[in-house]
């Protein structure tokens, strides 16, 4: 066993009390990645060379979802006080924690 340093405590505990004040969906498809992974296999090398890391297919997901985002923006929305508020920009946040160390969080936003 080991235990929680402060910042997965404080994570786990924002994880539990956002699904306790947020509905959850899970929903799975299939995707043809032919033309994402077209893309990505021509410049993977020169990117990891200026960047010092893997072009991966994160970057293409993020981009997809934050269009998609901007177009079906009942999907961007929040509730509030009797109203679904519909949001004017595309907010996007990926954590990572690398070595156990703590989460390393960036973020974007899109106007729509």
């Amino acid at each position: 066993m080991e235990p929680l340093n402060r910042i997965r405590r404080m994570t786990g505990d924002l994880m539990v009390a956002s699904k306790a004040a947020s509905p959850h969906v899970i929903s799975m498809v299939e995707v043809d990645y032919s033309a994402v992974e077209a893309a990505r296999l021509p410049r993977r090398d020169v990117f990891a060379a200026e960047h010092g890391y893997s072009l991966t297919y994160l970057p293409f997901v993020t981009r997809a979802v934050v269009d998609a985002l901007a177009e079906f923006p009942h999907m961007n929305a929040s509730m509030g006080e009797g109203e679904v508020i519909l949001h004017n920009e595309v907010n996007m946040s990926i954590a990572v924690d690398l070595d156990f160390q703590g989460l390393l969080c960036a973020r974007g936003a899109r106007r729509t």
